[in-house]
């Protein structure tokens, strides 16, 4: 005799916010949000915002908690405001890697024309995919425009 056994689960829901559908955990019946990362910060960050707005104590903790990280990092807003405007990430990891050149291996690639440098930890060994792990590769050469 063969016996058929079928799983009752809990039926599937739709993300409030991806509106894709989701099981639910079992642990958690009423989740309304998937298990997204995306989905997930915007769950945490509308809780917040509610909390703030209508929780009294709440918002007195986060205030709190904002006075006792300025109390420590007291120099930030200083160094953060010397900041050049417009710096963004990418100049700023240059600043980093061109102060830090000397510390480093630098090959000269000439597989173009112009010339092309890698640069890299000197602890690094060089193996088939450098160019893969390379974390900025600099160019500098003469464009030329073709006819």
């Amino acid at each position: 005799m063969l016996t058929l056994v079928v799983a009752v689960g809990m039926p599937a829901k739709v993300c409030l916010y991806c509106k894709k559908k989701f099981q639910p955990s079992r642990y958690r019946p009423d989740q309304r949000v998937c298990s997204s990362a995306d989905c997930q910060r915007r769950r945490r960050n509308d809780y917040h915002r509610n909390k703030l707005a209508t929780d009294p104590i709440y918002r007195e903790q986060c205030r709190d908690s904002q006075k006792d990280w300025r109390a420590r990092n007291p120099s930030y807003m200083r160094h953060y405001r010397a900041r050049p405007a417009g710096d963004s990430d990418l100049t700023g990891e240059l600043r980093l890697l061109l102060e830090s050149v000397k510390n480093n291996v630098a090959l000269d690639l000439k597989s173009i024309d112009g010339r092309a440098w890698l640069v890299f930890p000197s602890g690094m060994a060089l193996e088939k995919n450098t160019l893969a792990s390379a974390k900025i590769i600099v160019l500098q050469g003469i464009m030329r425009i073709l006819e």
